[in-house]
């Protein structure tokens, strides 16, 4: 560990996901706004581009302004999981809700999934999308009991493909002893989200969709019947503005920060290891997650050859990257203590956005439309979102309905900051380490 620490110091890994070496992020070439629009969205990642799509196939006159480069926030920087789940389980959602209305969640997980394949097929996208399976590992043996009991739930009141994997039997499906037994869910996945959002890219430019990055909006203030759209580099009028910031509001939008915790989540990628090693960790290069506190999720590479691992490391994107890129290679050496003789090649972060019910939403507030908020299962739900609050902000009620059409929860005092999450933190770091 302390050669490997030593090495990494002397040679830190690139600080720009892995998923950039296929698709690097593009810079635009520099031209004036609009004055004018029918929709403007601010936001580049998967939820803002997939508006776009959906409002120029209307046929308005769309433009996208984005403060960095096109798609460089979260969409590009996930470990590319595909799943129809959402943070609040379905057993939970019976107790509080009951079963019409966890069916009602779920069943929208399930279209929100088939949407994601109608845009790969309707605009040919090429993105390493696998349906290999997910296993969900069990941190504590209570935890394998619980999700022995929420499949259970499940499968009383809808068709779920899962099956529970006992401890004993898990080597055959992961190569460690560090979990307790796992649920494996067959219908999900993962995607090289760099490639996708470059294919959802080229779609709205194709439709016409007018992108401009490094454009930081400063805010958006009614002027009538309209919108003007305030930017460090001069303003846009617009019909209906569509905010797709999600955990990057900043102080674009205070009424939007005030109900969104972004929560940072720190990735790795090793140098290639050699196929057998491959091979064996993960099996049938299936898409994993725990169940830990501070939870930790993991794949190999769409060429098999790399494990790409994410968690939680550190609190601020200010945080320094090598030294997260030690604690995370500490967590991943844990569970995988063969992988201690290989490098990292890449080490990066990015904001999740939370919200304070834990649920995605879509909602307009003062005439304003808003999209954001899965909580980690942004691949699958944003896309699919941006679809819904673009027909909504147009108009076309009927095509817009959604369930997560819901205003945000908003909790006095909270302002913005997270100024809890290193408490919170350690807390859980604390909790994982109890024996289970």
């Amino acid at each position: 560990m302390a050669k490997a620490s030593i090495d990494m110091e002397n040679n830190p890994p690139q600080a720009t996901p892995y998923w950039w070496e296929a698709t690097p992020r593009v810079t635009l070439a520099p031209r004036d706004l609009p004055a004018q629009a029918d929709v403007v969205i601010v936001g580049s990642g998967f939820a803002g581009v997939s508006a776009a799509i959906s409002a120029a196939k209307t046929g308005a006159h769309v433009v996208v302004l984005e403060s960095g480069q096109i798609g460089e926030g979260a969409s590009t920087r996930n470990g590319g999981a595909i799943g129809e789940g959402l943070r609040v389980s379905y057993s939970t959602m019976v107790k509080k809700h009951g079963v019409d209305t966890a069916n009602a969640y779920y069943d929208e997980t399930h279209r929100a999934h088939l949407y994601l394949k109608q845009l790969l097929e309707e605009h040919e996208i090429a993105c390493d999308y696998r349906i290999c399976g997910r296993l969900m590992a069990a941190h504590t043996r209570a935890d394998y009991e619980g999700m022995a009991a929420d499949l259970k739930a499940r499968k009383k009141h809808r068709e779920f493909e899962a099956d529970m994997i006992p401890e004993s039997e898990l080597r055959g499906y992961l190569d460690t002893a560090a979990y307790r037994g796992a649920r494996l869910v067959h219908t999900d996945g993962n995607i090289d989200p760099g490639k996708f959002h470059n294919g959802l890219f080229k779609a709205a430019q194709n439709l016409g969709v007018a992108f401009h990055d490094k454009t930081p909006v400063l805010g958006v203030q009614r002027d009538g019947e309209q919108f003007e759209v305030r930017t460090q580099r001069g303003s846009v009028t617009a019909k209906t503005a569509i905010m797709a910031i999600n955990a990057y509001t900043g102080r674009v939008d205070k009424w939007l920060a005030n109900r969104i915790v972004p929560v940072q989540s720190q990735v790795i990628a090793t140098e290639p290891l050699p196929d057998e090693l491959a091979e064996r960790s993960i099996p049938k290069n299936r898409q994993v997650g725990d169940t830990r506190n501070l939870h930790n999720y993991f794949r190999r590479s769409p060429d098999g050859r790399r494990m790409i691992f994410g968690g939680r490391a550190g609190t601020t994107q200010t945080d320094d990257n090598v030294k997260r890129a030690q604690a995370l290679r500490g967590q991943m050496l844990s569970i995988f203590p063969e992988l201690e003789a290989f490098n990292i090649s890449h080490s990066w972060a990015g904001f999740v956005a939370y919200t304070f019910d834990v649920l995605p939403h879509i909602t307009e507030y003062k005439g304003v439309y808003y999209v954001g908020g899965c909580c980690g299962s942004g691949v699958v739900m944003q896309p699919y979102l941006g679809h819904k609050v673009a027909l909504k902000a147009l108009g076309f009620t009927k095509e817009a309905h959604t369930v997560f059409d819901k205003p945000y929860k908003y909790v006095p005092g909270y302002f913005g900051k997270p100024w809890f999450m290193p408490a919170i933190m350690a807390y859980f770091g604390l909790k994982d380490k109890l024996p289970g």
